[in-house]
């Protein structure tokens, strides 16, 4: 069955699946509400009512084949009739429910489908008349409802389902309901919830005035985001405890194409590894996984429901926050949080003021319950109520401690304002077993298995089930619905910590760090081992721990987060392998946007690495400097230094550990390909996949090594298959960029510029990376004559080539630029260029950058009407020796034409034809069509005209248009006078 009162979902059987806030889940409400033949053209015009009529029309008919997708999902694809001029869609939904009870007049029924909840919180942005439509129709709905609901009151009676309709149709001047009665004078603050319509709402108040029960009376059933005292630096875990019970239903939202959750499959299995058991996830960088992450668990959340409830705001992650305003913002899932106004961190306030100062967020301080509140409920539990002043002056009017205070009552103690002399009755009473439970519970801060909350008390197994027993009768510790325990409310938990002795704290605190650690890689949160060795006075070991959690944190894109744990690690600590490592890994962290300040840290680490006692420890260290030194070198464009670096690299490959290795031969593989040394290049991804066979980047760099030895098809295939089987990882590897310059090479400028402006959205705020693309992205629109955006893309990369320090990036944004003015006209500014970027180059043994600055000095001297220089060919022959890349060869054949080598034409056009890269044939057979007769070279002009046309060239098209029509003008008959 379709319900459309409350969430869309399909309900099957007791399962329930929810329907995807998409344009095809509109048109599925739409036609199954109306279950009657509606005509194309009226659906199409509802949609898109701007739109000319065939344009509505083919957007209709992709939106109905996804329709019947979405259907065969839900196993009723058959459902939806088709015909050529309309469409139909009968299926079973609640709202046939509704109407058979307003015509019956029907008070329970009536009361189990208010029609004030139709498609709530299903909305999203565009499409005003659909929406239009559905508030009508959500209108009429109600009106129905109320008019069946007041001909149900009018019947008399003292049916059980009055009271609850009538505070349906009149919330303010209702009798309460059972929410209202069970919280005792919250009746109107749970019909302001209710009614509340801001994104998101936070309650304030002290701890235990009521702000959580408020809010699963107002929502029962909502999920819960619960903060956790003490794991405030763990990202996300709130978010990790609410999805693991519900791993499940998440698998199964993962399969459903509509909703586009699949690929951020493997950005949450970087939170929840059950996602992906046995699977490598990508190499994800720090700044585009943590937007990629928030983005994937913006959808998951929204997926559950539309309302979403949040507990101890206050105690909440700041990356949990950042997801919080990522979903207000996007306005498909409400979410009502309460915390604790007076322990609100300063960040937390600030992180608050700015939701509010952008109208998403309404913040309400709750008070405390008033005098007739406690009234009512010394009434409920058979006491006098003249005792209700002094009461309301004890608890002032916190419900937690008013509760404590009757438990004291029931219990023969002594009326107490202060609840820890309450708990520190009931504690006392408890065995030792117990209190060493509850205090394990108490240091841990989380849910845990009977078992380890044990372990830590070290309870005897078999005291184990009575002293859990004991402390849940006691109300001290709960159980969750998992089996896992943990202290009743965080009151108790302050209570108890403050009731252990300092050496009981202690020695708990260093059990539990052990245990914790000891858990499987996927469950220990290096972050919470770090705070319990910390509270027990175990500095140094704590900082190990921190050293794990910042690799960690950086893996789910805490970049910055990441470095300054690694900053307080190096600075504090006094185990000087661990200390190197810290620095180590923030130097890594420089590499992708300074690499001068990179590289002077790395340095500084292999200087120190011999102060690293332990041999093993020292030689790890030492790998991973050099590793980030070469790869430091080629990309600053110093390949010599990269090159003795490497030769020190190489004897510590086999003593390296198996993640340094692989990273190491990684690097020195990029060395060999610009070296170049295509064999070496080979040799070395042979031994990457033997040590790591699963490791993603593999086809990335057989890809790679394919470009730089000049099969450039193949490089071109590689990509595209790593693309097609992993598309999660282009966050994580340049695949975007890579098979971007393929692309370009091959003459397909229209994907070449897709998959650079793809990359430049995947790595956005990643200097290194967007150079790359930029530079890619400069070249394409040159070759495609759109030299304005050309030159804008050139002059970024230009800029970030020269922030980064990288000799490399800034000579060939220059010589790209240069090409530009050459191509252009502008012969001045290339020239210009062009010296600018001769110092750059002066020592790179890399053929195809050298080549390029060469072939084009041979242009700019033609363009000139210079004589050719033969220095240049001699050097480009010279780099031939060594490299056979298409490329440098083409580069090669156009300097010796310039020297009077009359076949280098034809040479030039048969190595471009060999190897697919169609705009240097064009420019080929324009260049073998000069000097010819009119009849050999109109076929060659002709080809030349074919070709530009087809792929875009647009200056080449116009040499060859210009040619062409010479070549006409030559043959046309002359008029007799």
């Amino acid at each position: 069955m379709l319900k459309l009162l409350g969430a869309p979902a399909w309900q099957a059987d007791a399962a329930e699946l929810p329907l995807p806030t998409t344009l095809p889940a509109c048109l599925l409400i739409h036609l199954a509400c109306l279950g009657r033949w509606v005509e194309r053209g009226q659906l199409a015009a509802l949609y898109w009512p701007d739109a000319d009529r065939e344009q509505a029309r083919h957007q209709l008919r992709v939106n109905l084949h996804r329709l019947r997708q979405l259907l065969d999902g839900l196993g009723h694809g058959e459902a939806l009739l088709a015909e050529r001029q309309r469409v139909r869609l009968q299926l079973p939904h609640d709202l046939n429910l509704l109407e058979t009870a307003c015509a019956e007049a029907d008070g329970a029924a009536l009361l189990a489908r208010p029609a004030a909840n139709w498609l709530q919180g299903f909305r999203f942005a565009g499409f005003d008349e659909f929406w239009r439509w559905a508030d009508d129709y959500g209108a009429l709905l109600q009106r129905r409802w109320d008019e069946a609901a007041r001909r149900a009151l009018q019947r008399g009676g003292n049916a059980p389902w009055q009271a609850p309709l009538r505070a349906l149709l009149d919330p303010d001047t209702s009798p309460s309901t059972d929410a209202d009665d069970t919280l005792c004078g919250r009746t109107e603050w749970l019909g302001q919830i209710r009614r509340e319509t801001a994104p998101a709402l936070v309650l304030l108040g002290e701890a235990g005035v009521g702000k959580t029960s408020l809010l699963k009376a107002a929502f029962p059933g909502a999920p819960v985001l619960q903060g956790r005292e003490g794991l405030a630096q763990m990202p996300y875990r709130p978010v990790v405890e609410l999805l693991l019970p519900r791993l499940d239903t998440l698998r199964a939202l993962l399969r459903q194409p509509e909703r586009g959750l699949a690929a951020y499959r493997l950005d949450l299995a970087r939170l929840l590894p059950e996602l992906a058991v046995d699977e490598a996830l990508p190499p994800l960088d720090a700044l585009s996984a943590r937007a990629r992450l928030l983005e994937g668990l913006a959808r998951v959340l929204e997926a559950l429901g539309p309302l979403l409830l949040v507990d101890d705001l206050q105690w909440v992650d700041l990356p949990s926050l950042e997801l919080l305003a990522l979903l207000s913002h996007r306005g498909r899932l409400r979410w009502r949080g309460a915390a604790r106004g007076e322990e609100l961190p300063p960040e937390h306030r600030q992180w608050l003021a700015g939701q509010q100062d952008g109208q998403r967020l309404r913040s309400l301080a709750l008070p405390g319950l008033a005098l007739a509140a406690v009234q009512q409920l010394l009434g409920r539990a058979g006491q006098d109520t003249a005792d209700a002043p002094a009461l309301l002056a004890a608890s002032h009017g916190n419900a937690f401690v008013l509760g404590e205070l009757l438990r004291a009552r029931a219990d023969g103690v002594a009326v107490s304002p202060r609840v820890r002399e309450l708990l520190l009755r009931r504690w006392q009473a408890l065995t030792p077993e117990a209190r060493g439970l509850i205090g394990a519970a108490a240091v841990l801060a989380r849910p845990l298995p009977l078992a380890v909350l044990g372990h830590v008390a070290a309870v005897p197994d078999a005291e184990l089930l009575p002293a859990a027993r004991q402390a849940l009768e006691a109300a001290l510790l709960r159980e969750e619905p998992d089996g896992t325990l943990q202290c009743r409310h965080d009151l108790v938990r302050e209570a108890v910590l403050s009731l252990l002795p300092a050496f009981e704290a202690q020695s708990l605190r260093q059990r539990a760090a052990l245990a914790l650690g000891a858990r499987a890689e996927g469950a220990a949160e290096p972050l919470a081992v770090a705070a319990l060795w910390e509270a027990a006075g175990e500095a140094q070991i704590a900082l190990a721990w921190l050293h794990r959690g910042a690799a960690q944190q950086k893996l789910r894109g805490r970049y910055d987060e990441a470095q300054a744990l690694w900053q307080r690690i190096a600075t504090e600590s006094r185990e000087p392998a661990l200390a190197l490592q810290a620095r180590l890994s923030l130097a890594e962290c420089a590499l992708l946007h300074d690499l001068p300040t990179g590289r002077q840290a790395l340095q500084q680490v292999l200087e120190l690495a011999g102060a690293v006692a332990d041999p093993a420890q020292r030689e790890q260290i030492e790998g991973q400097a050099l590793a980030g030194l070469v790869d430091n070198a080629v990309f600053s464009g110093d390949l010599a230094a990269a090159a003795a670096l490497a030769a020190r690299l190489r004897p510590l490959l086999p003593r390296l550990a198996l993640a340094e290795r692989c990273n190491a031969c990684e690097v020195l593989i990029e060395l060999a390909m610009r070296e170049p040394d295509i064999p070496a290049a080979w040799a070395l991804l042979g031994q990457l996949r033997q040590l790591a066979p699963a490791r993603p980047s593999l086809l990335s760099y057989e890809g790679q090594i394919h470009w730089f030895g000049g099969q450039v098809r193949a490089a071109r295939d590689a990509f595209e298959l790593l693309l097609e089987r992993h598309p999660d990882y282009c966050r994580g590897l340049t695949i975007e960029s890579d098979l971007g310059v393929m692309l370009q090479a091959l003459g397909e400028l229209e994907r070449a510029e897709a998959m650079a402006r793809r990359s430049l959205v995947s790595w956005a705020g990643v200097a290194h990376t967007e150079t790359l693309s930029l530079l890619m992205l400069g070249l394409t629109l040159t070759s495609a004559g759109r030299y304005g955006e050309a030159r804008g893309a050139l002059d970024r990369a230009l800029t970030l080539g020269r922030e980064q320090g990288s000799a490399l990036f800034e000579a060939e944004a220059l010589v790209r630029r240069a090409r530009l003015y050459w191509q252009s006209g502008r012969i001045d500014l290339a020239e210009a260029d062009l010296d600018a970027a001769e110092p750059l180059l002066a020592g790179s043994r890399d053929p195809l950058r050298v080549s390029h600055l060469a072939w084009l000095r041979g242009l700019l001297r033609e363009a000139r009407r210079l004589p050719a220089d033969p220095a240049l060919t001699a050097r480009v022959r010279e780099m031939a020796q060594r490299s056979q890349h298409p490329l440098l060869r083409i580069r090669l054949a156009r300097l010796e034409l310039l020297t009077g080598d009359a076949a280098a034409a034809a040479r030039q056009v048969a190595i471009a034809r060999e190897a697919g890269l169609l705009e240097p044939l064009a420019e080929g057979l324009l260049l073998q069509a000069r000097g010819l007769p009119v009849d050999e070279a109109r076929p060659l002009l002709l080809e030349a005209v074919e070709l530009a046309q087809r792929q875009g060239f647009a200056e080449l098209l116009g040499q060859a248009d210009r040619a062409l029509s010479a070549a006409a003008s030559a043959t046309a008959p002359v008029r007799p006078r």
